[in-house]
């Protein structure tokens, strides 16, 4: 059953949350795109699915309960996708796991060093080969990957989360390579700088009150970026010429230091 009778073209945010997800959904469908969220919570779905109808009218995105450390869970969130919605024509892999306080090498589980590495590598690759024949046979799409300083460099406490991030930045490289000839534009974004989200913003907030940073509460954007901000360089990079594609950008927020430590 379709529940893209308009035909929309579709954007697929794997890894939508309260933050950058969200934030570029609400983007691509403000722009008359129908939104794809995938993520393994199922109530958080359900309130951005509910505030996005608010916003923007009712079936503007459906949900779709994934489990990004399984492949067969990927798979089957896009064949159903596909079957709902139609063709995937942006996929934006926005998952991320990540410690707040970081462990050292030594105690780091294997679990947990599996298990991240699934989500923010394994669940890109699976993600992006469901998409791209469905983009390949309509000779354009756009594939977007959210990357992190992490990404660039490995800093002490990181040991479950920068290779993984490492790994994606190549991924982005290789897709590009492979078939940005064949009309697929393949951007990873490296978020040099805190989210002010819920949780690393909200640490950060709670942290300049302790100390009586009233320079950072009141001037939180120069400090930390805005995910309806970064959400627009989603947008931009979806848009842009061929003429003039970009493969890899940074952001930060004006006063984070580059390749920030965060």
């Amino acid at each position: 059953m379709s529940h893209n009778t308009s035909k929309k073209p579709v954007v697929a945010v794997v890894g939508a949350g309260p933050g950058i997800g969200e934030a570029v959904a609400r983007r691509f469908v403000a722009e008359g795109f129908i939104a794809a969220l995938l993520a393994r919570t199922e109530d958080k779905l359900q309130t951005m699915v509910s505030d996005i109808a608010k916003d923007h009218g009712p079936n503007t995105s459906r949900y779709y309960i994934t489990d990004l450390r399984v492949e067969q869970s990927v798979l089957d969130s896009f064949a159903k996708i596909r079957s709902e919605l139609g063709p995937v024509e942006v996929l934006v892999y926005n998952a991320g796991a990540r410690r707040v306080n970081g462990r050292s090498v030594l105690d780091t589980t294997t679990e947990e060093f599996e298990n991240f590495t699934k989500i923010n590598l394994f669940g890109a690759f699976w993600s992006t080969k469901c998409v791209l024949p469905d983009m390949l046979a309509a000779g354009k799409g756009t594939v977007i990957y959210t990357g992190a300083t992490g990404g660039l460099r490995g800093n002490p406490g990181l040991s479950s989360f920068s290779p993984g991030k490492f790994g994606l930045r190549s991924l982005s490289q290789v897709v590009a390579r492979e078939y940005q000839e064949r009309g697929i534009h393949v951007s990873h974004i490296i978020v040099d700088t805190p989210v002010d989200g819920k949780l690393i913003g909200g640490v950060n907030r709670r942290k300049w009150a302790r100390e009586g940073d009233t320079e950072k509460l009141d001037d939180v954007d120069a400090h930390l970026s805005r995910p309806a901000d970064l959400a627009h360089i989603y947008w931009f990079l979806h848009t842009q010429p061929r003429s003039a594609w970009t493969q890899e950008l940074d952001v930060r927020a004006q006063k984070v230091s580059l390749f920030s430590k965060m």
